[in-house]
């Protein structure tokens, strides 16, 4: 049985544009611009992960929106945490339609079987 890698917080240290990718997510992107949804829900269940993203445009109007719509630059923009506990930070970048995105992972819970 193979066992999956262990996905969990690191440090982030941001490029000077805001940019920022977990090790594990991008050897699992492997320089592809595009993973289909199935492929990348089968990666998150084969690492016991769960996602949630977070988009700089729900923060408009704000300092590092204004920064993004100037300079193009994302790097002062602090994502929020989703609610709950044990998220760390999966990836940073500008996703082509929609702007700057978080991606948020943790430890999906698993029920225990009580029979």
């Amino acid at each position: 049985m193979k066992h999956p890698e262990s996905v969990g917080p690191l440090p982030v240290v941001r490029t000077h544009d805001g940019y920022w990718c977990h090790p594990a997510l991008d050897r699992f992107y492997a320089g592809r611009e595009y993973i289909q949804p199935a492929e990348y829900d089968d990666w998150l269940a084969e690492n016991g992960l769960e996602d949630c993203l977070v988009y700089l445009e729900d923060d408009e109007g704000s300092p590092a929106a204004t920064d993004y719509a100037e300079t193009a630059s994302f790097a002062r923009w602090q994502p929020p945490v989703p609610d709950g506990a044990g998220w760390f930070v999966g990836a940073i970048f500008d996703g082509e339609d929609y702007g700057p995105v978080c991606i948020w992972l943790r430890r999906r819970e698993v029920p225990c079987d009580v029979s």
